[in-house]
């Protein structure tokens, strides 16, 4: 005779609720997954919709973050303590996120002095400076001395320098620009016959307290200046 087996209704209700979990658990694992929308987007894996609120991921310390073991390339936090701010892994360090107010732009320095008055120079074969008393425009960090001749520099930084001398008559005379007391490379104009006209443009890092002057050298003589002569010096960064 065959034995019947009588199952518990409460343990195959229990069992089916058990597999229905299991089941949607299973599916919503590969699903798209929506926060306030039964629409997500196709292309999100997780879709947050909402009009008042926003989204609150882990807030760690800077220790607590770098104690993270193995973390994942892409893996983000809210760092909050010092520097506050948003961190994403990217495989091989953590990097803060950086906003424009984060970034230090260097104060503009700029300056500018001319010789308009057509003096007349007595240029030595190793160098005479070429005093620029007139139209002198120059922002904090410039200064220049009682010859008008020498400007010296504050702010350290990458600066273009640019100078113009014109002479009333064509000279085989050269013409540079010192940096600390020596020619500044690009700036040098060595003609191999005379010229009036002398102008050079050149960027250059400089330190903080250099100087820098305007020289005609390599000739015994004297250089009359046009009129137009000047010298621009302006900080880039």
């Amino acid at each position: 005779m065959l034995g019947i087996t009588k199952t518990n209704p409460k343990k195959m209700k229990a069992s089916t609720l058990l597999l229905a979990v299991i089941c949607f658990l299973s599916f919503n694992a590969k699903a798209q997954v929506g926060v306030g929308t039964t629409s997500p987007d196709g292309s999100a894996q997780l879709d947050i919709v909402s009009n008042e609120k926003g989204i609150l991921i882990p807030r760690l310390t800077a220790i607590q973050r770098v104690s993270i073991p193995s973390p994942a390339e892409g893996l983000l936090i809210y760092q909050s303590d010092a520097p506050i701010g948003f961190y994403f892994y990217n495989g091989s360090t953590w990097t803060r996120l950086v906003s424009t107010s984060d970034v230090i732009t260097p104060a503009l320095t700029s300056g500018y002095a001319a010789n308009t008055s057509g003096s007349t120079i007595a240029v030595l074969l190793g160098g005479s400076n070429v005093p620029l008393p007139n139209a002198q425009n120059f922002t904090s960090g410039i200064t220049i001395n009682g010859s008008n001749s020498i400007f010296t520099i504050t702010n350290a930084g990458r600066y273009q320098i640019s100078y113009r001398l014109n002479t009333t008559a064509s000279l085989l005379v050269s013409s540079r620009i010192l940096l600390n007391g020596s020619s500044l490379p690009g700036s040098v104009v060595s003609p191999t016959v005379s010229i009036n006209t002398f102008q050079s443009s050149v960027i250059t890092n400089v330190a903080a307290g250099s100087t820098i002057s305007l020289q005609f050298y390599g000739l015994l003589g004297a250089a009359v200046l046009a009129g137009d002569a000047y010298v621009s010096i302006v900080r880039l960064q």
